[in-house]
């Protein structure tokens, strides 16, 4: 049997015990690696060279600045100000929540950090005005997946890693747009259900003190965001040095100006960075592996060389990416798909001459919506767990804005402008 097909049967045979992905990865890369080199020397050179890229540096430090910014209560803040702009309309907390997940999006990078922060904080306000739990989650799980999307997100980092010459910094100011495009689409089709269903009826209306108070109580909150990808875009610092500028903002709002930080709680906030850090870069080692088995055994490098010299048109191949990123979104998570399918893509990519920061943002709204596509999309399960529902119930709900996030997916296709106008602004 081929090594390359033993090797994905094995990791389909993990997968479908309900095996770790990571492990999954790590352990069918051993015995297949093995196999071919008679030892397993290979494993620790390769675990270790994988994660002394100074571009992973960027994902500690955004992974804290997102749990600093939860704690310091800026969501709640962020949800009173979008909540008084959106003034008397039928299903207003839904709408909020994707505006908030906007927001959100740009402090701390993960899609399911969050749906965890925002199920853990919008949830239970929308179960008071009258949603269904399935409903609920499923607005939630959607706009979590904003974090993959929106900057600074974990997956432009990996993009980068994954392809060498692509700017970080002009991915981020690149998913900016597409980032705004997909929460608004999310909106208006949590309005159209809202109306449909009669949910959340118009409340307050309009206030101009209102917005200006709540204003005044999320500009900290709301600086975070235009100070980390300002600086970027006018090339004050690199995305890895914005993710340390994150955290000492972070933490001078939270401790001093909201005064929400103790010093008791940095000992939980730092407990939780490294458990989500760890599981990020323990994927992203085991992903590293598995893709390097991968390239050894030269099958799968072969094909997709003998895919690129076969297709004629830019068209072939983002339908072909949308595809394969779609599907394995099912049953992978991000980070693996960035290391082990985006570089397999990119040879046929760069033969047709298109723009990798194009290119890279299409991949990212692809795997957000594979993030909370059925069956294993991993923000439904956040959700679930958070909001306590059944993922049953939620599976009933999502597939409208499954739907309306890849008519997003067509939009940036067919206008390109919308990913790269942005970026083309950009001092040199």
């Amino acid at each position: 049997m081929n090594d390359t097909v033993l090797l994905i049967l094995l990791l389909a045979v993990f997968i479908a015990i309900n095996v770790p992905v990571a492990i999954a990865l790590g352990a069918s890369a051993m015995v297949v690696g093995y196999m071919m080199q008679g030892n397993l020397s290979f494993v620790a050179s390769i675990l270790f060279s994988s994660l002394q890229k100074i571009e992973l540096l960027a994902i500690p430090f955004f992974i804290l600045a997102g749990n600093v910014f939860d704690r310091s209560g800026i969501m709640r803040r962020l949800f009173g100000l979008v909540d008084s702009l959106v003034g008397r309309v039928r299903g207003k907390t839904a709408i909020v929540t994707s505006g908030v997940s906007v927001l959100l999006g740009g402090l701390s990078g993960s899609g399911p950090a969050d749906t965890a922060a925002l199920g853990a904080t919008l949830g239970p306000i929308m179960r008071e005005r009258g949603y269904s739990k399935g409903f609920a989650a499923s607005v939630i799980s959607a706009g979590g997946a904003l974090g993959l999307v929106v900057p600074p997100s974990i997956a432009f980092i990996l993009y980068g890693v994954a392809v060498p010459g692509v700017s970080i910094g002009r991915m981020f100011v690149a998913g900016i747009l597409p980032g705004i495009l997909l929460g608004v689409l999310i909106a208006i089709c949590a309005w159209i259900i809202c109306v449909r269903r009669s949910y959340d009826p118009p409340r307050d209306r309009f206030s101009l003190p209102a917005v200006i108070g709540a204003f005044a109580q999320s500009v900290f909150g709301l600086m975070a965001p235009l100070f980390i990808i300002g600086g970027i875009y006018l090339g004050i610092f690199t995305p890895t040095e914005a993710a340390g500028v994150a955290v000492v903002y972070g933490l001078l709002v939270g401790i001093f100006i909201y005064r929400e930080i103790g010093f008791r709680h940095l000992r939980e906030i730092a407990r939780v960075t490294m458990i989500d850090t760890a599981v990020v870069l323990f994927i992203v080692a085991c992903a590293s592996l598995f893709s390097w088995v991968i390239t050894i055994d030269g099958t799968v490098v072969r094909w997709v060389a003998d895919f690129s010299s076969s297709v004629s048109a830019e068209w072939q191949v983002f339908l072909l990416a949308a595809i394969v990123l779609l599907i394995a979104g099912l049953f992978i998570d991000g980070a693996s798909i960035y290391l082990i399918l985006v570089p397999l893509l990119i040879p046929a990519v760069r033969a047709q001459g298109i723009d990798l920061t194009w290119f890279g943002v299409f991949v990212a709204v692809a795997v957000a919506i594979g993030q909370f596509t059925p069956p294993v999309g991993v923000n439904l399960f956040v959700a679930a767990r958070v909001l306590d529902v059944r993922v049953e119930e939620i599976l009933r709900e999502i597939l409208p804005f499954v739907a309306v996030s890849m008519f997003a997916l067509v939009l940036l296709y067919l206008f390109p402008a919308i990913t790269l106008w942005l970026p083309s602004t950009m001092p040199k």
